[in-house]
């Protein structure tokens, strides 16, 4: 057979690395690096790749397993695998992980009777990166003494981990920001359980620009509950008959931006013109909104990225964090999407002295 023009005898011994390093000129241990997970100059990668396939070289993941004690697989913990975040997530940790030798396994975790992270421990994982559920705080604690931990998405209390997460107070921040720069004072906020860290971050960002000095805005009517749709539709109710009625809401993630313009929808008004809506997430959903939706999001995929990145620097320093390693946090930045639902909210001309109130003209 032939491959890449050269022929491959099928029935030769199969190459080793030395045939790798005879073809390339690199030394061994580079060679092992990158075959191990290791990070090389990346002239230096394709170079034996390319000698790799010419030999037709395919190195014994099992014996290297063995020699270094790891599987060369990461687990994946996530509540479900119900909805795009979580699917962006293995999808970006998968893609990061494959081109240095690494595979992955998922397990979702709704309850603890799932037993998840038990369940990644008994595969042998080198370690896992989870979006954590409370109930799986006390297991990742105990994981996180033998392997490394990376939590990614939002910060559960009591978990020493490594953690990767979107900038929540500037995500927050940006969020009122826009909306004060548009003209809207009376604003409202659909928010999650403040026990959750990204929900508690976001609003304290979004407050923290209303009390600032010259701001002139009233306290926002916050309503919060719990991160589903049927939570943002209840709210938006709500904020749809409060008198008086604010310009402009803020929903703070895409469960609640969903189903708080469901209900605007329902009620017959439209979004921009009779109310200005700034979501969080959920480009497909700001697609097809009349006008287009404005949304803040975090760059997903790029957190799977560097939860990833985040393992691998543990390994590569040998594991878990002990009491001479602190843990590390990475924060990525949010980024605003505008579009049409968000219009500038033009102040209503004082009434002329000389013409009545209407509710005074018809009065007898």
């Amino acid at each position: 057979m032939t491959d890449l023009g050269r022929s491959v005898d099928p029935g030769r011994a199969a190459a080793t690395y030395k045939d790798v390093q005879r073809e390339t000129g690199l030394s061994l241990a580079t060679i092992s690096k990158h075959y191990n997970g290791g990070t090389v100059l990346a002239a230096n990668r394709i170079a034996i790749e390319d000698a790799a396939r010419r030999l037709g070289f395919r190195p014994n993941g099992f014996a290297r397993n063995l020699r270094s004690r790891r599987s060369g697989a990461i687990g994946v913990l996530l509540p479900a695998l119900d909805n795009d975040f979580h699917l962006t997530v293995i999808a970006g940790v998968e893609s990061a992980l494959r081109e240095h030798g690494m595979s992955v396994i998922v397990a979702s975790s709704p309850d603890a009777a799932a037993g998840a992270v038990e369940l990644l421990r008994s595969r042998m994982v080198d370690g896992i990166i989870a979006v954590p559920s409370e109930h799986d705080v006390e297991p990742l604690s105990r994981a996180a003494e033998q392997i490394p931990v990376v939590q990614i998405d939002w910060r559960a209390s009591g978990l020493r981990v490594d953690g990767v997460f979107l900038d929540n107070q500037a995500a927050g921040a940006m969020a009122a920001r826009h909306l004060l720069d548009h003209g809207h004072e009376h604003l409202a906020v659909i928010g999650g359980d403040p026990a959750v860290s990204t929900m508690r971050e976001r609003a304290a960002g979004f407050r923290a620009v209303l009390d600032r000095p010259g701001v002139d805005a009233p306290e926002p009517l916050v309503l919060s509950g719990p991160l589903t749709a049927e939570h943002g539709h209840a709210a938006m109710q709500r904020i749809l008959v409060a008198d008086p009625r604010p310009t402009a809401v803020f929903c703070a993630n895409y469960e609640l931006t969903l189903g708080a313009v469901i209900a605007l929808n329902e009620s017959g008004l439209m979004l921009g013109r009779d109310l200005s809506v700034l979501g969080f997430d959920g480009l497909e959903l700001a697609r097809v909104t009349v006008p287009k939706l404005t949304v803040i999001t975090q760059p997903t995929h790029e957190l799977a990225v560097l939860a990833a990145d985040r393992i691998r620097a543990r390994l590569a320093a040998g594991g878990a964090p002990d009491a001479s390693h602190d843990t590390v946090d990475v924060a990525v930045a949010p980024r605003l999407v505008a579009g049409g639902s968000v219009v500038r909210r033009t102040p209503r001309p004082p009434a002329r002295p000389d013409r009545p109130h209407a509710l005074t003209a018809r009065m007898p």
